[in-house]
């Protein structure tokens, strides 16, 4: 494993990559940053990193302050001459905004990429994208990671019989697909149409799932309202049971009573958001080894794409 890198973190998201740095055998270094009286982020970088490769670790989900430190910190560190400049980002803001909906609108995913960039990112290391299409965004390598070798083992550990996983639109079918190649179950979807943002005006079941122990498999869960209508209509259709495992648990607004009030048995999330909440239904699963992998495969020169498969074992 190459030897010349360091690990560094922005200070909210210490706790979360120091695990990753354990992990590895190394120390940690966190920025040095600092908020001015009118709220302007200053940071800095207390040693050298002259010629290193350096790794960025930062959970940068809102508010936006979070976002513009990270920039700042990327382009530090290409200013300080660093030789090569990771990011890993475990939630990318913005996801849901990969294309126009619309007239007269952004594609903020795309904004995001070109910021990136333009700060002085040379790879990116993520989560689970909302879609795939994102990647095309960035003329730097893209080190998508999935979340399947996380869930399905937890999933199989359940030993649940009648198993159905569940994608709550036909975007997320390619996902549950690779699920199934892990898990023995049959598949639905739910066709949703949606008036605007968090609000949905009907849903249908495409797919059988009464008597089964239904398992729905998203990338996030923001409001937590589609999710929890879905859940009572898989109940409806004669669903012993119905189950949540979503990567990125935004959990906004009255998303914690919603799961709490729904007919969902467990909701599990990873840990990419930095969120505070108490929930007797909302379990927590870990995603800091998958990054420690991810970044010691980079390191050794080892494919990502097999990284999966070789947690799953």
């Amino acid at each position: 494993m190459e030897k010349n890198f360091l690990i560094y973190t922005t200070p909210k998201s210490k706790e979360f990559s120091q695990t990753i740095a354990d992990h590895l055998g190394v120390d940690l270094g966190v920025i040095y940053s600092e908020r001015f009286s009118d709220g302007e982020v200053y940071v800095r970088f207390d040693q050298t990193i002259r010629e290193k490769t350096i790794f960025i670790i930062s959970r940068i989900n809102l508010p936006y302050e979070n976002v513009f430190e990270y920039f700042l910190t990327i382009d530090a560190a290409k200013r300080s001459s660093a030789k090569e400049v990771v990011c890993v980002i475990p939630y990318l803001p913005h996801s849901r905004q990969e294309r126009r909906d619309g007239e007269r609108t952004s594609v903020a995913s795309r904004m995001m990429a070109d910021i990136i960039q333009l700060a002085g990112a040379d790879r990116v290391i993520t989560l689970e994208m909302h879609t795939n299409a994102i990647e095309g965004f960035y003329k730097v390598p893209v080190d998508h990671l999935q979340t399947t070798s996380i869930f399905a083992a937890h999933i199989n550990s359940l030993q649940l019989p009648d198993i159905c996983l569940c994608s709550p639109d036909f975007g997320g079918l390619k996902r549950i697909k690779q699920y199934k190649k892990h898990i023995e179950s049959e598949l639905a979807v739910i066709n949703k149409e949606r008036l605007r943002p968090n609000q949905v005006s009907h849903m249908e079941i495409i797919g059988e799932v009464s008597g089964k122990n239904v398992i729905i498999i998203d990338d996030m869960i923001d409001t937590a309202g589609t999710l929890c209508k879905a859940s009572e209509i898989i109940m409806e259709h004669g669903a012993k049971s119905v189950r949540a495992y979503c990567t990125h648990g935004l959990l906004t607004g009255n998303a914690i009573e919603r799961i709490e009030a729904s007919p969902l048995e467990s909701v599990c999330i990873t840990d990419t958001i930095d969120r505070q909440f108490t929930s007797s239904k909302i379990k927590v699963a870990s995603s800091r080894i998958l990054f420690a992998r991810a970044i010691e495969n980079i390191l050794c020169n080892r494919s990502i794409s097999q990284l999966n498969n070789e947690l799953l074992g």
